[in-house]
This record gives C-alpha cells, sequence and structure tokens, in this order.
C-alpha cells in the first residue's frame, strides 16, 4: 500500500480520471451529459486549496480523501480548522481498514497542532467516532450564499469534528464556502 499526499495542482489528469470512478462508485455522477474534461477541470476548480490523499494497492487507486483548509466564524470569533471531504475506500477494498489509514494521515496535521479542529459531515457517524471524533450540533450557514446564506451547507445527516476531547464553541457556524 502506498499513500501519497498531494496539493491538487499536482494530480495529473489520467489519475483525476482515476479519482473520479473511484467517487462515483461511492457517490454515482448523476449528471451523464457533462463531458468528462470538463468534470476533470471541475475537480480542480472545486476547493484549488485542497490537499490529496490518494491511496493505492500496487497502481491501482483502492482509496481517496482531500482536506481543505477553512476559517470558520462561529458567532463572532473566528476559528481554523481543516475540512475532510470525500473519504471513500473501492467497495472491493472496503472493511481492510483503508478509510481508517487515510483519515489517519488527514487527523495528523491536527494531532501535530497544525489545526486545532478537522470538521467534517458524514451519514455514518460511528465509523468515526471509533477513529476519535464527536457529533456536534452547530446550525451551520454559509454568509457567501447570495440566494440562501441562511441554509446548510451540508448535506449529510451528520456533522463531526476530531478530536473528540475539543472544546468545540456552541453557536452559529458560518462555513462561508460551500460543504464539501
Amino acid at each position: 500500500m502506498q499513500l501519497i499526499e498531494s496539493p491538487s495542482s499536482d494530480i495529473k489528469k489520467n489519475q483525476v480520471v482515476d479519482i473520479l470512478e473511484l467517487i462515483n462508485l461511492t457517490w454515482p455522477d448523476d449528471d451523464k451529459a457533462k463531458p468528462l474534461e470538463e468534470k476533470v477541470t471541475g475537480f480542480y476548480d472545486d476547493h484549488p486549496e485542497k490537499i490529496c490523499y490518494c491511496l493505492y494497492k500496487d497502481k491501482e487507486l483502492v482509496g481517496y480523501a482531500e482536506s481543505i483548509p477553512l476559517t470558520i466564524k462561529i458567532e463572532k470569533n473566528w476559528l481554523k480548522a481543516l475540512g475532510l471531504g470525500g473519504l471513500n475506500v473501492h467497495p472491493d477494498w472496503r472493511v481492510k481498514r483503508y478509510g481508517k489509514a487515510i483519515l489517519e494521515a488527514v487527523l495528523k496535521k491536527i494531532d501535530s497542532g497544525e489545526y486545532p479542529f478537522c470538521i467534517f459531515q458524514t451519514g455514518i457517524p460511528n465509523f468515526y467516532e471509533k477513529l476519535g471524533c464527536k457529533v456536534i450540533k452547530n446550525k451551520f450557514i454559509n454568509s457567501n450564499n447570495q440566494v440562501d446564506p441562511f441554509k446548510n451547507p451540508f448535506w449529510d445527516e451528520y456533522v463531526m469534528v476530531y478530536p473528540a476531547s475539543a472544546q468545540w464553541p456552541t453557536g452559529t457556524a458560518d462555513l462561508r464556502r460551500e460543504g464539501f
């Protein structure tokens, strides 16, 4: 197994195609009309500051995640955090702790003190709770959403933070961007 961490700008086009195909296995792409080239461009344009985590077994991409540096406003305070997005493992390779390995690589940035928190959304909180994360109950908004700034920018049922021991602030949290 080889886990490669790199800025999205360093990811080659053929790697992006592999990433998009892997993501499609977990979250099917409903937009069949959009050309592949446009989807590849969208990968680079979507959170260009993201760091990509690609897990390979031999030369096959078997897992992926991305981290995104954030500055969140909670009530009147600004909070630096790292966002986790798109963690997934190829269905043929699940239950082999590959997701855990990828997540731990992302969380090293918290454990080393580079960021105080990691925040993300999920539909499967039990997986993350076993790895030291906890569900948080803040109301989330996106003040940069011109249509509906009070709409929750996350779409999954749960928002979580790492570490579970974190003194995460209460109150309305302005993500100031769409979810990830």
